[in-house]
C-alpha cells in the first residue's frame, strides 16, 4: 500500500535524535508521512528490540488503533527492515509480549517473525516450553505448531515425555495429530496408558492416532 500525501501544507521535518523521531511517530496520527519518516529514522538508528518496543507501545491495544489501514503498512515496513538487522535475545522478549497483544495484526507479524528466523528463534521457544507457568507452556506449544519447524515434531514428542500437566500434554497431542508420523503412535499409546484414568486424554490420543493414520 502506497502512502498518499495528506491534505496538509508541505512540511519539513528534521529529527535531531531518535527520541525526537519517537515523539513524532507516536504523536502525529493525522499525518502519515511524518510517522513514516520518523519510523525510517528510528529504523536507521536503533536495533530491533527498540523498534518492537515502540510498536508495542503504540499498537498493542487494538482499541487504540484508530487508523488500522494506514498503520498496517507502517508495521509491515518495520518488520521488513528486520531482515538486515542482527537478532538479539532481547528481541524475543518483545516478540513474546507482541504474541500476547490484543492486536491480531501484531500477533500475526510476530508469528511471521518467528517463522522467518526459525533457527535463531528456536532457543526462545524452547525456553517457553520449559517455563514454570503452564499457560505459557501451552502458549509455546501453539507457537511451535504455527511456526512448524523441521523438528517441531521432535520437540513436541520430547515435551509430552516429561510434561506433567494434562492440558499442556493434550495441546501437544493435538498438534502431533497434524504433523506426527506412524512411528509416533506407539509413544501416544504409552501416554494413553499412563493417563488411563482420564477419559479426555484417551479420546484426544485416539483422535490424534486416527489423524496420523490418515
Amino acid at each position: 500500500m502506497a502512502f498518499v500525501k495528506s491534505n496538509v501544507e508541505e512540511y519539513t521535518r528534521t529529527f535531531r535524535t531518535f527520541l525526537d523521531a519517537k515523539d513524532a511517530f507516536e504523536n502525529n496520527d493525522e499525518i502519515e508521512e511524518v510517522r513514516f519518516d520518523a519510523l525510517n529514522y528510528i529504523l536507521g538508528h536503533q536495533e530491533i528490540s527498540y523498534v518492537l518496543d515502540i510498536l508495542l507501545s503504540k499498537y498493542s491495544n487494538q482499541d487504540n488503533l484508530d487508523h488500522p489501514l494506514i498503520d498496517h503498512p507502517l508495521i509491515d515496513h518495520a518488520f521488513s527492515s528486520f531482515t538486515t538487522k542482527p537478532k538479539r535475545a532481547e528481541d524475543y522478549d518483545n516478540i513474546f509480549k507482541m504474541l500476547q497483544s490484543s492486536n491480531a495484526y501484531l500477533r500475526n507479524k510476530a508469528i511471521t517473525f518467528l517463522q522467518e528466523y526459525g533457527e535463531t528463534a528456536k532457543p526462545f521457544i524452547s525456553k517457553l516450553l520449559h517455563n514454570e507457568d503452564k499457560d505459557i507452556r501451552i502458549f509455546a506449544v501453539n507457537i511451535l505448531g504455527d511456526v512448524n519447524y523441521e523438528d517441531s515434531r521432535d520437540m513436541l514428542l520430547e515435551l509430552i515425555e516429561d510434561e506433567k500437566n494434562i492440558n499442556v500434554i493434550m495441546t501437544a497431542v493435538d498438534y502431533l495429530g497434524e504433523i506426527g508420523e506412524l512411528e509416533d503412535i506407539e509413544e501416544l499409546l504409552l501416554l494413553k496408558e499412563k493417563f488411563s484414568q482420564e477419559p479426555y486424554v484417551a479420546f484426544g490420543i485416539d483422535l490424534a492416532c486416527e489423524k496420523i493414520k490418515g
